[in-house]
């Protein structure tokens, strides 16, 4: 375990705020979480271990990267895992079916959207959880590197601002249009409250993304090779964003 990664935990209200949060958002009937097998989405199915009817889900295209840990997180955590492979076919049609969700999205912000549509469409219950939220409170972009706090606040106040104001609600027009119900425990008010109350100079990154946050979900009990994976973003992870790109010039001729 990495030495930055110990002695993180101790009496903050994001003790009780985030299993309470997951508790909540997981109440009455069956639920998906949307996984990649890395610390944010694990450590929603970790707060669920003990609930039945969950189903970690992952899309991707055949072997990459998020379909591997997410396969190998799911067996060290004893969880149901299920999983779709996607083709530059899927991507074309998510396109077509989602073009008003994804109307005005460009770059990096469109490659997300459309793996988030990807996954949505086929979550196998109408209720689904994601991670959202975690790299904003918890500094886990690669843009926080090397800046001082006083950046880094300014940078993770815009970051969440950009999240809440256009991409979680895109996310969640996606969801809406898939027949799917979606929430973020990382997002929950409470949730939020108790993760910026937590002293900026302890969420800083340093030499690990999200130190905190991992040093916690091992304290909570997280296998470390789970909490200590690197972040690798949706659309990389998935290799949508390879699949859009061999597309992009099909679009452009249309």
């Amino acid at each position: 375990m990495p030495a930055a990664l110990v002695d993180r935990t101790a009496g903050t209200g994001f003790d009780s705020a985030f299993p309470r949060a997951v508790a909540r958002l997981a109440e009455d009937g069956p639920i998906t979480v949307l996984f990649s097998g890395g610390l944010d989405s694990s450590l929603i199915a970790w707060e669920l271990r003990g609930r039945g009817k969950t189903v970690l889900w992952s899309v991707g295209q055949e072997g990459s990267p998020d379909l591997d840990a997410a396969r190998s997180a799911a067996e060290v955590m004893d969880l149901t895992w299920q999983h779709a492979t996607l083709t530059g076919a899927d991507v074309e049609a998510a396109l077509e079916r989602f073009a008003v969700e994804l109307r005005g999205a460009e770059g990096p912000p469109l490659d997300v959207a459309v793996a988030f549509a990807l996954a949505l469409d086929r979550a196998p219950t109408t209720r689904v959880l994601a991670g959202q939220g975690a790299d904003e409170l918890f500094l886990g972009y690669a843009h926080f590197r090397g800046l001082t706090e006083e950046q880094a606040a300014r940078r993770a106040d815009a970051d969440l601002r950009r999240l809440l104001d256009s991409e979680w609600p895109r996310a969640q027009r996606i969801a809406e249009r898939a027949g799917h119900r979606l929430v973020a425990p990382f997002l929950e008010p409470e949730v939020v409250r108790a993760a910026l109350e937590i002293p900026l100079a302890e969420r800083m990154p340093g030499d690990v993304p999200k130190q905190w946050l991992r040093g916690w979900a091992i304290a909570r009990g997280l296998a470390p090779e789970i909490a200590c994976r690197p972040k690798r973003a949706i659309q990389y992870g998935s290799r949508v964003q390879r699949l859009l790109r061999e597309l992009r010039p099909l679009s452009r001729s249309r």
